[in-house]
């Protein structure tokens, strides 16, 4: 369920007169007083208008598709907030009874659509939630979720309700090669927006990661600081295959998968398998102590840089866990292997 329990925090996330690219942002509020703010992606205050009994109107041009806050206070003691897209047209701001913090957007397409993915996804959400849900029930939202979001994504490829769909909910599942092809499907206008032009360098990088293509070697600390390189450990002839594993001691998935990982390398470490496992850990002692207390008797390594692990970058790693899996000949020959999966892939390789 970790995808439908993310998407509640990222949909919400989530602007537009009398010219072409012209936008209207009005609204009601019940009981809003004083001044509303619009902030850009840096939270920087672009524009302001007075509020009259609860009542707000600002005009602007939207000389590009971009993400924006509304809100009542430029700095942390506001009180609510809308994530919106400016696009043209006039855009809607009202009361959202499920969470009096944030608004409900309409009145745009982008806008339009992320408060019905936000609608459906939150009774998926909740269907999840009641204790009377079967198993098999769970299965099923699970699959109805990916589709609602797949289907959602086709539907907006026009607009930067899609971009964002993309970046936050399919990449990661895509090759580096998919990932570029998708971007190329948006318009040249929304491929300039700072959310595809991030991805797109992202997905170059990961294009070098794809299956197919050779490792790329580095080389960090393990516990006694003692720096070792991967090329190290894929070069060593008892080494027939390498899962390249990217995790951290905070990352619950992550500890999820350590019964998956320890089963397989007990079980095919004499036959040449190993695990070069990449920490993204800050603190030393949680990344060791998680490490001693599970029992991973691989090779681990760690820059305690988080998510800045060059490791991680080279390796295009948004999210974890995240694994490659290298064979003797420096090629990555899989990715992504979860749960019996692994086991299952090095079995067959092993046999």
């Amino acid at each position: 369920m970790k995808k439908i329990l993310t998407l509640a925090a990222a949909a919400a996330l989530l602007a537009s007169c009398g010219n072409k690219n012209g936008y209207v942002i009005e609204g009601t509020i019940e009981g809003l007083d004083g001044m509303v703010y619009l902030l850009d992606e840096e939270r920087n205050p672009i524009d302001s208008a007075t509020v009259e009994n609860g009542t707000f109107r600002l005009t602007g041009t939207a000389d590009k598709p971009a993400i924006m806050t509304l809100c009542d206070a430029p700095d942390e003691t506001a009180t609510f907030y809308a994530g919106l897209f400016i696009e043209p047209g006039t855009i809607t701001v009202a009361d959202d009874a499920e969470n009096p913090m944030r608004k409900r957007v309409t009145g745009t397409p982008a806008n339009d659509a992320n408060a019905a993915l936000t609608a459906a996804s939150a009774a998926l959400i909740d269907e999840v939630r009641n204790p009377e849900t079967t198993d098999e029930r769970r299965a099923a939202i699970e699959k109805e979720y990916e589709e609602l979001i797949r289907s959602t994504y086709e539907a907006n490829i026009t607009n930067l309700f899609g971009a964002l769909i993309l970046a936050q909910q399919l990449s990661y599942e895509l090759s580096g090669q998919e990932l570029l092809d998708e971007i190329a499907r948006f318009s040249p206008e929304l491929q300039q927006t700072g959310i595809l032009t991030e991805l797109k360098q992202s997905a170059e990088q990961k294009a070098k990661t794809d299956i197919g293509q050779p490792y790329i070697d580095f080389e960090q600390p393990d516990a006694d600081g003692k720096s070792i390189s991967l090329k190290s450990v894929v070069e060593n002839p008892a080494n027939k295959y390498v899962l390249l594993d990217f995790w951290a001691s905070w990352c619950g998935p992550c500890m999820g998968e350590v019964p998956h990982l320890k089963k397989t390398y007990d079980e095919f470490h004499k036959k040449g398998f190993e695990i070069f496992g990449v920490s993204l850990d800050r603190d030393r002692d949680k990344w060791l102590d998680a490490v001693k207390q599970n029992d991973m008797n691989w090779i681990h390594v760690s820059s305690l840089d988080a998510f800045g692990n060059a490791a991680a970058e080279a390796y295009a790693v948004q999210a974890i866990p995240t694994n490659l899996l290298i064979d003797a000949e420096g090629k990555i020959v899989a990715k992504n292997l979860r749960g019996e999966e692994l086991y299952e892939k090095i079995a067959e390789l092993l046999k």
